[in-house]
Protein backbone atom coordinates (compact mmCIF):
# COMPACT_ATOMS: atom_id res chain seq x y z
CA UNK A 1 0.00 0.00 0.00
CA UNK A 2 2.52 2.29 0.48
CA UNK A 3 3.47 4.11 -3.37
CA UNK A 4 6.80 6.06 -3.56
CA UNK A 5 7.23 9.66 -3.06
CA UNK A 6 5.38 11.67 -4.84
CA UNK A 7 6.12 15.06 -6.15
CA UNK A 8 4.17 18.01 -3.66
CA UNK A 9 0.73 18.26 -4.42
CA UNK A 10 0.42 14.71 -5.97
CA UNK A 11 -2.21 13.34 -3.84
CA UNK A 12 -3.92 14.94 -0.41
CA UNK A 13 -2.76 18.01 1.35
CA UNK A 14 -4.19 18.95 4.81
CA UNK A 15 -2.41 21.38 5.46
CA UNK A 16 -2.21 22.83 9.58
CA UNK A 17 -6.25 21.95 9.58
CA UNK A 18 -6.88 24.37 12.72
CA UNK A 19 -10.84 25.52 13.84
CA UNK A 20 -11.40 27.58 17.66
CA UNK A 21 -14.51 29.06 18.83
CA UNK A 22 -14.20 31.89 20.85
CA UNK A 23 -11.72 30.73 23.37
CA UNK A 24 -11.96 27.41 23.19
CA UNK A 25 -9.73 24.98 20.40
CA UNK A 26 -12.16 22.80 18.53
CA UNK A 27 -9.50 21.23 16.28
CA UNK A 28 -5.70 20.91 16.93
CA UNK A 29 -3.60 21.50 14.08
CA UNK A 30 -3.49 18.46 11.58
CA UNK A 31 -1.49 18.16 8.76
CA UNK A 32 -1.29 14.91 6.78
CA UNK A 33 0.02 13.90 3.28
CA UNK A 34 -1.35 11.08 1.64
CA UNK A 35 0.09 9.56 -1.47
CA UNK A 36 -1.90 7.09 -4.37
CA UNK A 37 -2.31 3.99 -3.19
CA UNK A 38 -2.18 4.73 0.53
CA UNK A 39 -4.59 4.18 3.58
CA UNK A 40 -4.10 6.99 6.35
CA UNK A 41 -6.31 6.36 9.79
CA UNK A 42 -7.03 9.52 11.62
CA UNK A 43 -7.82 8.54 15.25
CA UNK A 44 -9.43 10.62 17.63
CA UNK A 45 -13.17 10.62 19.18
CA UNK A 46 -15.98 10.74 17.20
CA UNK A 47 -17.11 14.50 17.26
CA UNK A 48 -13.71 15.44 16.75
CA UNK A 49 -13.97 12.75 13.41
CA UNK A 50 -16.93 14.11 12.39
CA UNK A 51 -15.72 17.42 12.50
CA UNK A 52 -12.65 16.77 10.56
CA UNK A 53 -14.87 15.05 7.15
CA UNK A 54 -17.36 17.96 7.58
CA UNK A 55 -14.08 19.87 6.92
CA UNK A 56 -13.20 18.19 4.16
CA UNK A 57 -16.37 18.52 2.23
CA UNK A 58 -16.26 22.22 2.76
CA UNK A 59 -19.79 22.15 5.56
CA UNK A 60 -17.12 23.69 8.14
CA UNK A 61 -14.89 26.59 7.85
CA UNK A 62 -11.50 26.33 8.91
CA UNK A 63 -9.87 28.83 11.16
CA UNK A 64 -7.15 27.98 9.72
CA UNK A 65 -5.16 26.08 7.50
CA UNK A 66 -6.24 24.34 3.85
CA UNK A 67 -6.96 20.96 2.12
CA UNK A 68 -5.77 20.46 -1.43
CA UNK A 69 -5.77 17.05 -3.61
CA UNK A 70 -3.01 17.55 -6.05
CA UNK A 71 -2.90 20.85 -5.67
CA UNK A 72 -6.85 21.66 -6.24
CA UNK A 73 -8.75 22.72 -3.34
CA UNK A 74 -10.65 19.83 -2.32
CA UNK A 75 -13.78 22.13 -2.13
CA UNK A 76 -13.24 22.66 -6.04
CA UNK A 77 -16.20 21.15 -7.83
CA UNK A 78 -13.76 19.98 -10.68
CA UNK A 79 -12.77 17.34 -8.34
CA UNK A 80 -16.44 16.02 -7.80
CA UNK A 81 -16.25 12.76 -9.43
CA UNK A 82 -12.87 12.09 -8.93
CA UNK A 83 -13.81 12.18 -4.82
CA UNK A 84 -16.08 8.93 -2.87
CA UNK A 85 -17.47 10.13 0.30
CA UNK A 86 -19.06 7.83 3.52
CA UNK A 87 -20.64 8.90 6.08
CA UNK A 88 -22.19 7.27 9.15
CA UNK A 89 -25.83 9.08 8.28
CA UNK A 90 -25.93 8.11 4.35
CA UNK A 91 -29.05 7.91 2.94
CA UNK A 92 -30.47 4.76 0.84
CA UNK A 93 -32.53 4.46 -2.03
CA UNK A 94 -34.78 1.45 0.09
CA UNK A 95 -36.59 0.57 -2.65
CA UNK A 96 -33.60 -0.35 -4.78
CA UNK A 97 -31.75 -3.10 -4.57
CA UNK A 98 -28.02 -3.21 -4.01
CA UNK A 99 -27.64 -4.43 -7.97
CA UNK A 100 -29.96 -1.75 -8.78
CA UNK A 101 -28.71 1.50 -6.82
CA UNK A 102 -25.01 0.55 -8.21
CA UNK A 103 -25.87 0.40 -11.28
CA UNK A 104 -27.93 3.90 -10.72
CA UNK A 105 -24.79 5.43 -9.18
CA UNK A 106 -22.28 4.25 -12.23
CA UNK A 107 -24.49 5.25 -14.71
CA UNK A 108 -24.68 8.83 -12.89
CA UNK A 109 -21.08 9.51 -12.95
CA UNK A 110 -21.52 7.90 -16.28
CA UNK A 111 -19.13 5.44 -15.32
CA UNK A 112 -21.13 1.76 -15.63
CA UNK A 113 -18.77 -1.44 -16.37
CA UNK A 114 -20.59 -4.63 -15.95
CA UNK A 115 -17.21 -6.25 -14.87
CA UNK A 116 -16.76 -3.47 -11.89
CA UNK A 117 -20.54 -3.96 -10.51
CA UNK A 118 -19.63 -7.76 -10.18
CA UNK A 119 -16.30 -6.81 -8.87
CA UNK A 120 -17.56 -4.64 -5.89
CA UNK A 121 -20.62 -6.80 -5.57
CA UNK A 122 -18.08 -9.87 -5.07
CA UNK A 123 -15.59 -8.20 -2.63
CA UNK A 124 -18.47 -6.37 -0.40
CA UNK A 125 -20.27 -9.48 0.01
CA UNK A 126 -23.45 -8.34 -1.70
CA UNK A 127 -24.29 -11.40 -3.47
CA UNK A 128 -26.52 -12.92 -1.23
CA UNK A 129 -28.61 -10.17 -0.83
CA UNK A 130 -28.19 -8.58 -4.35
CA UNK A 131 -31.99 -9.01 -4.71
CA UNK A 132 -33.26 -7.68 -1.36
CA UNK A 133 -34.36 -4.20 -1.33
CA UNK A 134 -32.11 -1.48 0.69
CA UNK A 135 -34.35 -0.63 2.94
CA UNK A 136 -34.68 -4.82 4.43
CA UNK A 137 -31.03 -5.13 4.32
CA UNK A 138 -29.34 -5.56 7.58
CA UNK A 139 -27.33 -2.21 8.83
CA UNK A 140 -24.31 -4.15 7.93
CA UNK A 141 -24.94 -4.73 4.58
CA UNK A 142 -25.94 -1.27 4.12
CA UNK A 143 -22.84 -0.38 5.30
CA UNK A 144 -21.58 -2.51 2.81
CA UNK A 145 -23.26 -1.01 0.03
CA UNK A 146 -21.75 2.16 0.70
CA UNK A 147 -18.13 0.76 0.01
CA UNK A 148 -19.49 -0.44 -2.88
CA UNK A 149 -21.38 2.86 -3.99
CA UNK A 150 -18.16 5.25 -3.18
CA UNK A 151 -15.65 2.68 -5.22
CA UNK A 152 -18.40 2.55 -8.21
CA UNK A 153 -17.16 5.54 -10.12
CA UNK A 154 -13.43 4.61 -9.43
CA UNK A 155 -12.05 7.37 -7.48
CA UNK A 156 -8.86 8.66 -6.84
CA UNK A 157 -9.46 9.53 -3.21
CA UNK A 158 -11.94 7.94 -0.50
CA UNK A 159 -12.74 9.60 2.84
CA UNK A 160 -14.40 7.75 5.41
CA UNK A 161 -16.23 8.82 8.37
CA UNK A 162 -15.98 5.39 11.03
CA UNK A 163 -15.33 2.91 8.75
CA UNK A 164 -16.83 0.15 11.42
CA UNK A 165 -20.05 2.03 12.26
CA UNK A 166 -22.53 -0.75 12.33
CA UNK A 167 -20.80 -3.42 11.12
CA UNK A 168 -20.48 -6.92 12.09
CA UNK A 169 -17.35 -9.54 12.28
CA UNK A 170 -17.75 -10.49 8.83
CA UNK A 171 -18.29 -7.16 7.46
CA UNK A 172 -15.39 -5.77 9.45
CA UNK A 173 -13.37 -8.75 7.77
CA UNK A 174 -14.84 -7.49 3.79
CA UNK A 175 -13.69 -3.70 5.24
CA UNK A 176 -10.08 -4.32 5.15
CA UNK A 177 -10.01 -6.84 2.20
CA UNK A 178 -11.92 -3.80 0.38
CA UNK A 179 -9.42 -1.37 1.67
CA UNK A 180 -6.42 -3.10 0.30
CA UNK A 181 -8.33 -3.93 -3.01
CA UNK A 182 -9.02 -0.12 -3.76
CA UNK A 183 -5.15 0.68 -2.58
CA UNK A 184 -3.73 -1.95 -5.22
CA UNK A 185 -6.12 -0.07 -7.66
CA UNK A 186 -4.08 3.44 -6.43
CA UNK A 187 -6.86 5.00 -4.56
CA UNK A 188 -6.21 6.63 -1.62
CA UNK A 189 -7.89 6.35 1.54
CA UNK A 190 -8.45 8.98 4.22
CA UNK A 191 -10.53 7.55 7.39
CA UNK A 192 -11.47 9.09 11.09
CA UNK A 193 -11.52 6.12 13.35
CA UNK A 194 -12.75 6.07 17.18
CA UNK A 195 -10.86 3.57 18.06
CA UNK A 196 -6.87 3.16 18.23
CA UNK A 197 -7.27 -0.88 18.05
CA UNK A 198 -9.19 -0.82 14.86
CA UNK A 199 -6.98 1.45 13.16
CA UNK A 200 -3.99 -0.24 13.63
CA UNK A 201 -5.31 -3.33 12.07
CA UNK A 202 -6.50 -1.51 8.84
CA UNK A 203 -3.57 0.26 8.05
CA UNK A 204 0.10 1.07 8.98
CA UNK A 205 -0.04 5.13 9.01
CA UNK A 206 -2.23 5.83 12.23
CA UNK A 207 -2.20 9.66 13.61
CA UNK A 208 -3.91 9.99 16.79
CA UNK A 209 -5.29 12.85 18.67
CA UNK A 210 -3.79 13.33 22.19
CA UNK A 211 -4.03 16.03 25.01
CA UNK A 212 -0.56 17.52 23.03
CA UNK A 213 -2.29 17.27 19.39
CA UNK A 214 -2.30 14.73 16.37
CA UNK A 215 0.62 12.66 16.22
CA UNK A 216 1.98 9.78 13.86
CA UNK A 217 1.60 6.33 15.57
CA UNK A 218 5.01 4.13 15.43
CA UNK A 219 4.19 0.79 13.61
CA UNK A 220 6.56 -1.71 15.06
CA UNK A 221 9.31 -3.20 12.80
CA UNK A 222 9.19 -6.34 11.84
CA UNK A 223 12.48 -7.53 12.44
CA UNK A 224 13.38 -6.88 16.15
CA UNK A 225 15.86 -4.05 17.12
CA UNK A 226 18.66 -5.35 18.05
CA UNK A 227 19.32 -4.97 22.11
CA UNK A 228 15.79 -5.05 22.61
CA UNK A 229 14.51 -7.46 25.65
CA UNK A 230 13.48 -9.92 23.39
CA UNK A 231 16.97 -10.34 22.33
CA UNK A 232 18.02 -10.58 25.51
CA UNK A 233 15.87 -13.28 26.69
CA UNK A 234 16.83 -15.39 23.27
CA UNK A 235 20.41 -15.09 24.42
CA UNK A 236 19.64 -16.04 27.99
CA UNK A 237 17.18 -18.60 26.73
CA UNK A 238 20.67 -20.28 25.15
CA UNK A 239 22.95 -20.41 27.74
CA UNK A 240 25.34 -18.68 25.63
CA UNK A 241 25.81 -14.83 27.52
CA UNK A 242 28.59 -14.25 29.86
CA UNK A 243 28.04 -11.45 32.68
CA UNK A 244 29.72 -9.39 29.81
CA UNK A 245 26.93 -10.34 27.20
CA UNK A 246 24.34 -9.83 29.92
CA UNK A 247 25.39 -6.45 30.77
CA UNK A 248 25.85 -5.02 27.57
CA UNK A 249 22.71 -6.37 25.86
CA UNK A 250 20.02 -5.20 29.01
CA UNK A 251 21.77 -1.86 29.07
CA UNK A 252 20.72 -1.49 25.39
CA UNK A 253 17.08 -2.81 26.32
CA UNK A 254 16.84 -0.34 29.28
CA UNK A 255 17.98 2.50 27.03
CA UNK A 256 15.62 1.83 24.60
CA UNK A 257 17.85 1.64 21.59
CA UNK A 258 18.67 5.50 22.32
CA UNK A 259 22.99 4.89 21.90
CA UNK A 260 22.67 2.76 19.02
CA UNK A 261 22.90 -0.79 18.31
CA UNK A 262 26.31 -2.51 19.57
CA UNK A 263 28.22 -4.81 17.30
CA UNK A 264 29.52 -8.20 17.35
CA UNK A 265 32.49 -6.86 17.30
CA UNK A 266 32.19 -4.78 19.68
CA UNK A 267 30.50 -6.81 22.19
CA UNK A 268 33.70 -9.69 21.25
CA UNK A 269 36.50 -6.55 22.45
CA UNK A 270 33.85 -5.79 25.82
CA UNK A 271 34.01 -10.02 26.72
CA UNK A 272 37.84 -10.52 25.25
CA UNK A 273 38.24 -7.15 28.00
CA UNK A 274 36.63 -9.79 30.88
CA UNK A 275 39.13 -11.87 32.85
CA UNK A 276 39.70 -15.19 31.32
CA UNK A 277 39.02 -19.11 32.77
CA UNK A 278 41.82 -19.27 34.45
CA UNK A 279 41.73 -15.59 36.25
CA UNK A 280 38.26 -16.12 37.07
CA UNK A 281 39.50 -19.68 39.06
CA UNK A 282 42.10 -17.01 40.96
CA UNK A 283 39.54 -14.70 41.64
CA UNK A 284 36.90 -17.05 43.50
CA UNK A 285 39.73 -19.16 45.36
CA UNK A 286 40.38 -15.50 46.71
CA UNK A 287 36.85 -14.93 47.34
CA UNK A 288 36.56 -18.14 49.32
CA UNK A 289 39.69 -17.34 51.51
CA UNK A 290 38.43 -13.75 52.43
CA UNK A 291 34.81 -15.69 53.24
CA UNK A 292 37.12 -17.88 55.73
CA UNK A 293 38.09 -14.64 57.86
CA UNK A 294 36.57 -13.54 60.73
CA UNK A 295 33.03 -11.71 60.52
CA UNK A 296 33.16 -9.18 62.58
CA UNK A 297 33.10 -6.53 60.00
CA UNK A 298 29.58 -7.52 58.90
CA UNK A 299 28.14 -8.52 62.25
CA UNK A 300 27.27 -5.05 62.81
CA UNK A 301 25.18 -5.18 59.50
CA UNK A 302 21.67 -5.68 59.38
CA UNK A 303 20.13 -7.99 57.13
CA UNK A 304 17.43 -7.05 54.81
CA UNK A 305 15.51 -9.60 52.95
CA UNK A 306 14.29 -9.28 49.38
CA UNK A 307 10.78 -8.57 49.00
CA UNK A 308 8.68 -9.64 45.88
CA UNK A 309 5.48 -7.27 44.99
CA UNK A 310 3.17 -7.98 42.94
CA UNK A 311 0.78 -5.38 42.51
CA UNK A 312 0.65 -2.63 39.98
CA UNK A 313 0.28 0.79 40.87
CA UNK A 314 -2.03 3.19 39.44
CA UNK A 315 -3.38 7.05 40.05
CA UNK A 316 -6.30 8.48 40.50
CA UNK A 317 -5.98 11.79 41.27
CA UNK A 318 -3.81 12.28 44.33
CA UNK A 319 -4.06 8.82 45.14
CA UNK A 320 -2.30 5.66 44.63
CA UNK A 321 -4.60 2.20 43.86
CA UNK A 322 -3.14 -0.70 43.75
CA UNK A 323 -3.77 -3.29 40.99
CA UNK A 324 -3.77 -6.61 41.26
CA UNK A 325 -2.60 -8.06 38.12
CA UNK A 326 -4.73 -10.68 37.45
CA UNK A 327 -7.70 -7.52 37.30
CA UNK A 328 -5.56 -6.53 34.03
CA UNK A 329 -7.20 -7.38 30.31
CA UNK A 330 -4.41 -5.56 28.64
CA UNK A 331 -2.15 -2.55 28.99
CA UNK A 332 -1.71 0.45 26.41
CA UNK A 333 1.06 2.68 26.26
CA UNK A 334 0.18 6.35 24.88
CA UNK A 335 2.62 8.81 24.23
CA UNK A 336 4.74 6.98 27.09
CA UNK A 337 2.84 6.74 29.20
CA UNK A 338 1.49 3.61 30.47
CA UNK A 339 -3.18 2.58 30.61
CA UNK A 340 -4.26 0.15 32.48
CA UNK A 341 -7.14 -1.79 31.07
CA UNK A 342 -9.44 -3.40 33.70
CA UNK A 343 -13.61 -4.52 33.61
CA UNK A 344 -14.18 -1.64 36.09
CA UNK A 345 -12.55 0.78 33.25
CA UNK A 346 -9.11 2.26 33.16
CA UNK A 347 -6.40 3.75 35.14
CA UNK A 348 -2.79 5.93 34.21
CA UNK A 349 -0.04 3.70 35.14
CA UNK A 350 3.49 5.59 36.07
CA UNK A 351 5.63 2.24 35.35
CA UNK A 352 6.38 2.08 31.49
CA UNK A 353 5.53 -0.94 29.34
CA UNK A 354 9.11 -2.38 29.71
CA UNK A 355 9.04 -2.48 32.90
CA UNK A 356 5.27 -3.96 33.07
CA UNK A 357 6.19 -6.38 30.66
CA UNK A 358 9.08 -8.10 32.92
CA UNK A 359 7.34 -7.87 36.10
CA UNK A 360 3.79 -9.27 34.49
CA UNK A 361 5.46 -11.95 32.44
CA UNK A 362 5.00 -14.58 35.17
CA UNK A 363 1.38 -14.06 35.21
CA UNK A 364 0.84 -15.02 31.52
CA UNK A 365 1.04 -10.97 29.94
CA UNK A 366 2.38 -11.14 26.51
CA UNK A 367 4.17 -7.92 24.23
CA UNK A 368 1.64 -8.72 21.18
CA UNK A 369 1.99 -5.43 19.75
CA UNK A 370 4.75 -2.37 20.41
CA UNK A 371 2.46 -0.13 22.12
CA UNK A 372 0.37 -3.19 23.91
CA UNK A 373 0.36 -5.69 26.83
CA UNK A 374 -2.16 -8.42 26.97
CA UNK A 375 -3.44 -11.13 29.73
CA UNK A 376 -3.29 -14.17 27.34
CA UNK A 377 -6.01 -15.67 29.90
CA UNK A 378 -8.43 -13.10 28.55
CA UNK A 379 -7.68 -13.70 24.86
CA UNK A 380 -11.03 -15.40 23.63
CA UNK A 381 -10.81 -15.35 19.71
CA UNK A 382 -7.63 -14.30 17.35
CA UNK A 383 -8.91 -12.82 14.05
CA UNK A 384 -6.80 -13.25 10.92
CA UNK A 385 -8.26 -10.09 8.49
CA UNK A 386 -5.05 -10.46 6.86
CA UNK A 387 -1.67 -12.69 6.15
CA UNK A 388 -0.36 -9.40 7.93
CA UNK A 389 -3.04 -7.84 9.97
CA UNK A 390 -4.08 -9.73 13.30
CA UNK A 391 -6.13 -8.61 16.48
CA UNK A 392 -7.18 -10.39 19.92
CA UNK A 393 -10.33 -10.22 21.32
CA UNK A 394 -10.62 -10.31 24.74
CA UNK A 395 -13.29 -11.85 26.96
CA UNK A 396 -14.58 -8.78 29.04
CA UNK A 397 -18.25 -7.27 28.44
CA UNK A 398 -16.66 -5.11 26.02
CA UNK A 399 -15.49 -7.38 23.51
CA UNK A 400 -12.16 -5.37 23.46
CA UNK A 401 -10.11 -5.85 20.56
CA UNK A 402 -6.21 -5.83 20.70
CA UNK A 403 -4.06 -5.56 17.87
CA UNK A 404 -1.67 -8.53 17.18
CA UNK A 405 1.78 -7.66 15.38
CA UNK A 406 2.79 -10.02 12.65
CA UNK A 407 6.18 -10.71 13.91
CA UNK A 408 4.26 -11.40 17.20
CA UNK A 409 1.76 -13.96 15.93
CA UNK A 410 3.79 -17.14 15.26
CA UNK A 411 5.60 -16.73 19.29
CA UNK A 412 2.00 -16.20 20.70
CA UNK A 413 0.43 -19.39 18.62
CA UNK A 414 3.82 -21.13 20.52
CA UNK A 415 3.16 -19.90 23.73
CA UNK A 416 -0.75 -20.85 23.72
CA UNK A 417 -0.07 -24.17 22.07
CA UNK A 418 -2.41 -22.82 18.75
CA UNK A 419 -1.26 -25.44 15.97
Amino acid sequence: MNAQEPPYGEGLIIDKLYVTKGNSTLLDALSVQIHPGQCIAVQSNHITGQLIIDLLMNRAKPSAGSVTWRGVPLSSASLATKIGWIRQGDPLYERLTPKDALIFYMKMYGAYHKDRLEQLLKLTGLHECVNTPLGKCTLSEQRRFHLARAAAHRPELIVIEDPEFHMDLESSYLLRQWINTMCEEGASIFMTVPSLESALTMTNHVVRLTPSGFKSVIIEDEVPVAGTLQEVEIFEAHGHTSDAEQQVFVAEAEDGGQEGTRTTESLNKDVSSQPSTKDKKSTIQAAENEEDEPESAAAGQRFVPQISFDKIPARIEDKIVLIDPLELNYIESQDGASQLHMHSGSLPCTMTLMELERKLKAFGFFRCHRSYLVNLQRVREVIIWSRNSYSLVLDDENKSKVPLSKNKYEEMKAIMGIG
